[in-house]
């Protein structure tokens, strides 16, 4: 139940990275949820593993290693290109606070550092 709660957590949180570093928060997410899934339930009863304590901790380990690499893909590689803040900045077409590691609004999607197109 507990290992539930914590990929939950996680996966929201890979997600709030991806969108706000112009990524698709479904596509991360889903991803992070989906290996790791595949890695610590269904990778075991495809190989036959022994349900001993061993197993268990390997594919467990590979589980969370598996959503690490996403996370780690989700914050440093996308929006990797983009001009980034200093901190905290307001987006100026839509003055929503956005958090110091978006490099888009995560309101209005508008890119950090691009003027506002005149309508």
């Amino acid at each position: 139940m507990l290992e539930i709660v914590f990929l939950i957590l996680a996966a929201s949180g890979i997600a709030a990275y991806a969108r706000g570093r112009g990524g698709n928060p479904w596509l991360f997410g889903g991803l992070a949820v989906a290996g790791y899934v595949l890695l610590t339930d269904i990778l075991p009863i495809v190989a036959r593993l022994s349900p001993d304590s061993d197993s268990r901790i390997w594919t467990l380990g590979g589980g969370v290693a598996w959503v690490g690499v996403i996370a780690f893909c989700a914050r440093f590689l996308l929006g990797s290109g983009r001009k980034k803040p200093s901190g905290m900045w307001t987006c100026p077409n839509c003055k929503f606070l956005n958090q110091h590691y978006a490099v888009m609004c995560e309101a209005c999607r508008q890119p950090y550092g691009e003027p506002v197109p005149k309508t």
